[in-house]
């Protein structure tokens, strides 16, 4: 790990790398990739869990993928990491349809770090199906330290079930959707939710979360890069 016992992560549902409709005319999906990787560097985390990809991965110079690019329900996974931890060999499994799992060893306790995109949609039968991929992701495993991080899709109902399972989380500082604020697609219902998120096996703690909600400004046009809002934060292993 890259201080032996923690890691810092940035999360981002890519929303296929689609344009926004508030967009400036002649941005394009080279336009979004770029700006992807800026926003990358300049956060420089250890760990880069990118869902709902289409046919590629954001090009980062300071990062290797995990050899593994699963599809989900809508899109790809990629989970990146820094040159540094790649050298370490770190080990992935990967749960079909919503996951990859990375771990990560050294001189501290192994880590294991989930990237996944759960089932989407209210109702009973979305969550159930949500709950279930996540029993899998925790019993794939192969560490006791584990962090599932990324686009969950999960609701507030769902927390008690999810604490029941085991896991800890808290929510982001601020919500990783709004459509009141980022009309990343025209029309459509306007809501807020904590969809990107973290849930933890009592083993680690989560700190120094971060939404990052702030639009680009181009050619006179604010606008955001994807419908959800990326998630960074330091998982640190007790």
């Amino acid at each position: 790990m890259a201080d032996d016992r923690s890691l810092t992560f940035l999360s981002w549902n890519l929303a296929l790398l689609e344009r926004s409709a508030e967009a400036p005319p002649a941005w394009d999906q080279a336009a979004s990739e770029a700006a992807v990787r800026d926003r990358v560097l300049a956060v420089a985390p250890d760990v880069v869990l990118l869902q709902e990809l289409p046919g590629l991965v954001p090009y980062i110079e300071t990062h290797d993928m995990i050899r593994a690019n699963p599809r989900s329900h809508s899109g790809h996974l990629a989970t990146l990491v820094t040159h540094e931890l790649m050298a370490a060999e770190p080990t992935h499994r990967v749960v079909p349809g919503c996951a990859v799992l990375t771990t990560f060893t050294g001189a501290g306790p192994a880590l294991t770090v989930a990237n996944v995109h759960l089932a989407s949609g209210p109702g009973a039968a979305a969550t159930a199906e949500r709950l279930a991929q996540l029993a899998d992701v925790v019993e794939a495993s192969p560490t006791e330290a584990l962090l599932v991080v990324g686009d969950t899709n999960t609701r507030t109902a769902e927390m008690a079930a999810v604490e029941a399972a085991g896991l800890v989380t808290v929510r982001p500082p601020r919500a990783t959707w709004d459509s009141r604020r980022n009309r990343f697609r025209a029309g459509g219902a306007e809501f807020t939710a904590h969809f990107t998120r973290w849930f933890a096996s009592p083993a680690v703690t989560v700190s120094e979360m971060t939404v990052w909600h702030q639009p680009l400004v181009v050619d006179g046009h604010r606008f955001h890069l994807s419908d959800h809002f990326a998630l960074s934060g330091r998982v640190t292993v007790a």
